[in-house]
């Protein structure tokens, strides 16, 4: 078993008294319970928005740790969403990012396409930064990764056991938004559902319920789950227990872990999952006044339930579609029952028993029942062991009297008398019976009744291990045995003889009982004794036909099968007590008769008996279990119904189909698998049988498909019903497709053609279907791979046979692609002319079998060959030859002018105008979805012929394409959406949209560097070179620099007109960490601030996945401003430590390089930035930062002067700071020794009073400012405006008394600094306000005086 422990809404944070026993309690009330949990998913909410402070602390993170603790498991087993509590709704611009998504019913998402805006989610997902930073006090960076990110906020994270889907159900929360109406992205949600493992059950988590979701969310989401076999949704949010099916989902909520008003229970939510029945079942436990402890929860209809039962049976996907026109045709074999649905039950032995040889337990009741003075009765069942039982009581106490066999009829009067005599205490009566029976006028506390049950699995072992087994088969035997003891020394002794070989002769033999002729002849003898009566064993004998339980109703229709069988009830009764045990309301025959006695009766009467029991499972029940539709399956074969028992299995098959259920490994799916189809069974009906077992079936082995198909042709091949070849034909030519049988596709296609003739009522009948079976010959194209399979396939199609649109979607693409593929890549290795030859050769034959489509394909197949060989006007002749034929077929004018319009775009020689007009003949179709790739191209080159002398044109054109792309239905490649938005960007920036031209080169290098880091490297290695041309030609401009000799230099249809071989070789492991650094620039250089933080970021993680310490990761440092500012302690540090290792690596390899103030300038430009930020962090009382500091200077290996660089180091380890010291540090050699002068003047300052520190800073700023931006540029001033700000608000607010006209200060001064927050002088504009307000202002010069201006 899987246990879990499902908690939500914490609401850490939040106090109160019964709050904290609530959490206190809860992880020893688990620990008590035992259960070791193999996952824990929390659903959010972990701390309280709504109270002062609500920041997530070191206490939360313990007590996550210490529920892990209480149900044995390790936070890496623990899985998290975030609430709404967890996200900063109010962060800047998430609001608005919001509200132009969606809010109230306004804003451009629609949940049918799915789409968030990249540039929205990245300020959504901002919201979520501080939970991100709360896990990683959890998770380590490989876990942690998954979390926060923009491009993909759902997430699956596969289990050995489950796919645990995350989904975040906060993108839409917001003010006014907070509860209903939520949108999740269902485009995300897609490529996250995409990555599921569709073999294991999925447990999708969220904070919110499904319930919470917008309404149109709702359905798409519903039908994707559906169709990706998600069905346990994890949530919270609602503070109550909820377990409750909505629509397809089990929907479970757990509680909130604090006290509320109004009824609502704190909760948690423990399950348990049996991986081999995929059942699932829930149980709440809840907080009382007592304490925590099991809770039922309550249904829909307010029922109070102790368990809720899930099946997460993993759905099967990608099963052949059987065509809607073939199902109406199969529909017609089909039994006319209602079966509203097929639900899957265990197929196991219904009886379970206890023990053998000296069964303990049995034996010690036994004998404390005599040890109280009473008289024991042994009932049970036949040969169950009663007598061996008394025996064993009397090897223990020798001198109790032993009555065996005593008759049930006697057994009264027998008890009477030894009570009589007073032999309670030394009397064992063995009765013959197999009931306990009411003793009329006995003292019941002087007798004990007690009955000897069958084996259980452990006594069955115990008793299988006395035959010394050669291998494992005590499961086998317990199950053929059902625990009785007779059958298991007898399947013993069988399996001994045999050497416990189980092969296929033995397996069968033991299934049957056929080994031993002695019992069938024991129980032939005991039936004559102890049933005399012949009626009684001819009801006896139709009752074991039943494989199974049966109810007193089916015994009455068995009997009244002729001959009939009168007083059915009596006799039945008078049955029980030996031959038929009572189970449940129901009957079971006696496991011993059931097994070792065969039926016997005339043959008529056992065929009748069998229809009646299959007719009786479909009046009898509504609802069929595989079970059932078994014993269905059984009973007609046996009765003689082979057609019911095939049409059953059809209608199975496809209701299991119809709703997604087919079980994966069940007996339905195996059934007549490997063997024939009964004789007795109509050509259709094996015919439906075998073609739905093929189509639906999954994971069938080589073998069994080959056995499959052969009888599915085989079959066919028996028809003879002139109507049906048509359609049975066209049923194998389907298959023939599927297995790549082309010879065998086409010979069947070639006998449809022949046999449908005009007249054809089946084909009349099924409308549709007719066009479809035509057009099963086009789907061979795509499977032919040279020349001759094309003439074949060109023999078989016959013009005036088929009935086909020439407009036809599917029609032109399967000639487009067949031939696109074989001139490409089947013909790649020979000669162009040899290529130019074989397709002229097709292109005969096509047009003399008047395949119109196939023969344009060949001719655009020629032209692109002629163009990219230069021979344009072979192209143009080819055309000007051909067109007029085919002018009239959209197909033509697509493709055959795209291909005139790229002969004279390619020509130099050529004015480009003549290439516009056939680019926008081809566009000119009413059809824009006949082949997309084709008018996509023809769009993008439109667009780059305008761009000679219209770039405007260009830029419109191409976002008509990219809009063109992005829609789903057109099946374009990912790649040549992503090369569509590189074109664009192109053309953005040479209309002067710098931005613009940013934002979508980032879009690209975002998705391909992903793809390099999945190890998807197809295509990725050269997209990525190919737009590290435009990122240095845009720097190049932007720098008024020409490009570089050796670079590429960028043109419009660079992405997809170029030779690609050409960047094959230009790719290296750094690429990755390159690109995004130069991205991170670029974007700066265009004032995309946010974007360049994300690809800082970005290159980070390429640093770190790139493993080893490079040269270039030097450049790293400049980017340190962006993880000072956002206080990432670890990104400082490794950005620190691997800049210092990639230093020094280039001194080693390149001695002139080396700097005299090397260690100074790391100081300056690593540790200075560090150092404001860290003391803005200290005036609220986090030290963190200069502990940092220090740890990082210790570690640092000086390449200088070590004795200097301990000058700096000192800085940092006075207790105290003051004139005197700077007084000290004034002697020191400014030139030599200018870090030691910053650090010791900021560490002052921050500790002296206002005028001293003013002139502190004043003598320092305008220096240090302009060498930090010269090296590090402008991303350094929000660090210098907020330490210069955070410090004078600190000491105006604190320090009253330093300041002269003070209120002034505080009531004009302050607001006009807040007034300045984000502003590029922010720092420049403080420093003036607070000079104005100095009681002793030094003297300012020139410099200081005009930075203070600026």
């Amino acid at each position: 078993m899987i246990n879990w422990l499902h908690i939500s809404d914490l609401h850490l944070g939040s106090e109160g008294a019964i709050t904290n026993m609530i959490r206190d309690e809860l992880p020893d009330y688990l620990k008590g319970l035992g259960v070791k949990c193999d996952y824990v998913f929390c659903t959010g909410d972990i701390r309280t928005a709504n109270v002062s402070p609500n920041v997530f602390t070191d206490e939360m993170v313990d007590y996550l740790k210490s529920i892990c603790d209480a149900v044995q498991t390790s936070v890496d087993r623990l899985y998290i969403v975030a609430g709404n509590h967890d996200v900063n709704r109010d962060i800047e611009g998430r609001q608005d990012a919001i509200k132009n998504v969606l809010f109230k019913g306004d804003g451009y998402y629609n949940p049918k396409e799915g789409v968030i805006k990249q540039e929205d989610m990245s300020v959504i997902m901002a919201g979520e930064k501080d939970f991100v930073s709360f896990l990683g006090n959890i998770y380590n960076e490989d876990r942690l990764k998954f979390y926060g990110n923009p491009e993909m906020p759902h997430f699956n994270i596969e289990t050995e056991h489950f796919n645990i889907l995350h989904v975040n159900t906060n993108i839409a929360y917001t003010t006014g938004q907070e509860s209903n109406d939520l949108y999740v992205g269902t485009n995300f949600l897609y490529n996250a559902v995409c990555r599921l493992n569709t073999n294991k059950p999925t447990i999708l988590l969220s904070h919110y319920p499904f319930t919470s979701l917008l309404q149109g969310e709702k359905k798409v989401i519903s039908t994707m789950l559906q169709h990706n076999g998600v069905q346990l949704w994890l949530a919270g949010h609602e503070h109550d227990h909820v377990l409750q099916k909505v629509q397809y989902i089990s929907s479970l909520q757990a509680g909130a872990l604090r006290n509320e008003q109004g009824g609502v229970h704190s909760s948690v939510l423990l399950g348990q999952y049996d991986p081999t029945t995929c059942m699932c079942s829930v149980y709440a436990h809840t907080w009382f006044d007592e304490g925590w402890a099991k809770y039922p929860y309550v249904d829909l209809e307010n029922t109070p339930k102790d368990v809720f039962s899930i099946d997460l049976s993993p759905k099967l996907k990608g099963s052949v579609v059987i065509p809607q026109n073939m199902e109406q045709v199969i529909d017609n074999l089909t039994l006319n029952v209602d079966v509203d649905f097929i639900q899957k039950e265990p197929f196991s032995p219904a009886i379970q028993s206890d023990h053998i040889l000296v069964r303990t337990n049995l034996l010690e009741r036994c004998i404390n029942i005599l040890n109280q003075g009473k008289v024991l009765v042994i009932y049970g069942s036949l040969k169950i062991g009663k007598s061996t039982l008394a025996a064993q009581i009397h090897q223990y106490r020798p001198k109790t009297a032993i009555y065996d066999s005593v008759l049930q009829t006697d057994l009264e009067n027998k008890v009477k008398i030894l009570l009589q005599e007073g032999k309670g205490g030394e009397s064992v009566l063995v009765s013959t019976g197999a009931l306990n029976l009411n003793i009329a006028g006995l003292d019941d506390s002087r007798i004990c009744q007690i009955e000897v049950p069958l084996l259980t699995v452990a006594e069955t072992n115990e008793l299988v291990n006395t035959y010394g087994p050669e291998q494992n088969l005590h499961m086998f035997i317990h199950a053929q045995s059902c625990g009785h003891p007779v059958l298991v020394r007898t399947l013993c002794e069988y399996l001994k003889a045999n050497h416990w070989r189980l092969d296929e002769k033995h397996f069968s033999n033991l299934l049957a009982y056929s080994f031993d002729y002695n019992l069938s002849r024991t129980m032939a003898d005991l039936m004559r004794t102890l049933l005399a009566d012949t009626t009684d064993r001819a009801l006896l004998n139709r009752l074991l036909i039943v494989n199974g339980t049966f109810t007193e109703e089916d015994a009455c229709k068995l009997a009244g099968i002729n001959p009939a069988i009168d007083e059915p009830r009596m006799r039945l009764n008078g049955l029980v007590p030996t031959w038929v045990m009572p189970l449940n309301n129901c009957f079971n025959a006696n496991p011993l008769i059931s097994k070792l006695w065969k039926p016997d009766m005339p043959e008529q009467t056992f065929k009748d008996a069998n229809l009646v029991l299959a007719e009786g499972l479909l009046t009898k029940k509504k609802v069929l279990g595989e079970y059932d539709v078994l014993n269905y399956i059984l009973y007609s074969i046996r009765g003689g119904a082979d057609d019911n028992a095939g049409r059953m299995s059809i209608t199975t098959l496809m209701k299991l189909d119809d709703i997604g259920e087919l079980p994966h490994g069940s007996l339905l799916c195996k059934l007549w698998m490997d063997v024939p189809l009964p004789e007795g069974m109509s050509i259709d009906i094996k015919i439906g049988v075998r073609y739905l077992q093929i189509a639906l079936i999954k994971d069938l082995s080589a073998i069994q498909r080959s056995f499959l198909i052969k009888d599915l042709k085989d079959n066919v091949s028996k028809c003879t019903d002139a109507e049906k070849i048509p359609f049975y034909s066209s049923m194998i030519t389907m298959i023939c497709w599927m297995e790549g049988d082309i010879e065998g596709g086409l010979s069947h296609y070639h006998r449809y053609l022949k046999s449908k003739g005009d007249d054809n009522k089946l084909l009349k009948t099924i409308g549709d279907a007719k066009p479809f079976f035509d057009n099963n010959i086009w789907l061979f194209l795509l499977r032919l791979s040279n020349e001759q399979d094309f003439i074949n396939w060109l023999d078989v199609f016959k013009a005036d046979d088929i009935e086909y649109s020439h407009n036809d979607h599917v029609i032109c693409e399967c000639c487009y692609l067949a031939i696109e593929r074989l001139w490409r890549y089947h013909l790649g290795g020979k000669p162009v002319n040899d290529r130019v030859e074989i397709l002229f050769r097709i292109l005969a034959k096509a047009e003399l079998k008047r395949c119109s489509e196939l023969a344009i394909a060949c001719i655009f197949a020629i032209m692109e060959i002629f163009n990219s060989e230069h021979r344009y006007e072979e192209a143009r002749s080819l055309y000007e030859s051909k067109y007029s034929k085919y002018e009239e077929l959209p197909f033509a004018q697509l493709i055959l002018n795209g291909s005139m319009g790229n002969s004279y775009f390619r020509d130099v020689a050529e004015v480009h105008g003549h290439a516009l007009d056939y680019f926008k003949r081809s566009l000119s179709i009413a059809d824009t979805e006949l082949i997309p790739n084709i008018m996509l191209h023809v769009k993008q080159m439109m667009a780059y012929v305008l761009a000679e002398t219209n770039i405007n044109a260009a830029v419109k054109e191409l976002e008509e394409a990219l809009q063109y792309v992005s829609d789903v239905k057109h099946r374009i490649d990912i790649y040549e959406y992503y090369q569509c938005i590189g074109e664009l960007s192109y053309a953005y920036w040479c209309a002067g949209n710098r931005q613009k031209a940013v934002e979508k080169l980032s879009e690209c290098v975002r998705f391909v560097t992903n793809d390099l880091q999945d190890g998807k490297e197809k295509f990725a290695k050269i997209f990525i070179c190919l737009l590290g041309c435009l990122i240095i030609k845009y720097q190049c401009d932007l720098d008024n620099k020409p490009m570089p000799k050796d670079q590429a230099i960028p043109h419009h249809g660079m992405f997809t007109e170029n030779d690609l071989s050409s960047f094959d070789d230009l790719y290296s492991e750094d690429r990755i960490y390159t690109s995004s650094y130069q991205m991170c620039k670029l974007c700066k250089m265009v004032g995309l601030r946010n974007l360049a933080r994300e690809w800082a970021h970005r290159t980070l993680d390429a640093c770190k996945k790139r493993g080893e310490v490079c040269e270039i990761h030097y450049l790293l440092f400049l980017l340190l401003p962006y993880f000072i500012e956002d206080n990432d302690k670890d990104a400082i540090l490794f950005v620190i430590n691997h800049t210092c290792e990639a230093q020094r690596i280039s001194y080693e390899n390149h001695p002139e390089l080396h700097k005299e103030n090397a260690d100074f300038e790391f100081v300056e430009f690593s540790i200075v930035p560090l150092l404001m930020v860290s003391l803005s962090q200290n005036l609220r009382g986090d030290d963190s930062g200069l502990k940092l500091i220090k740890k990082v200077l210790d570690n640092y290996h000086p390449v200088n002067n070590p004795e200097k660089f301990e000058l700096v180091k000192s800085v940092f380890d006075r207790p105290s700071y003051d004139k005197d010291y700077i007084a000290e540090i004034n002697k020191l050699d400014m030139n030599d020794n200018y870090v030691v002068y910053i650090c010791a003047y900021l560490m002052t300052a921050y500790q002296s009073e206002a005028d001293y520190a003013f002139s502190l800073l004043i003598a320092l700023l305008p220096m240090l400012e302009k060498q930090l931006i010269q090296i590090l540029g402008e991303d350094i001033k929000p660090i210098i405006n907020h330490f210069v700000t955070d410090f004078w608000k600190a000491k105006i607010l604190t320090d009253p008394n330093e300041f002269k006209d003070y209120e002034f200060l505080r009531e004009k001064g302050l607001p006009l600094i807040e007034k300045y927050e984000g502003k590029i002088n922010q720092a420049n504009h403080t420093m003036l306000i607070v000079s104005n307000h100095i009681n002793k202002l030094i003297k300012l010069n020139g410099l200081q005086e005009d930075w203070m201006d600026r």
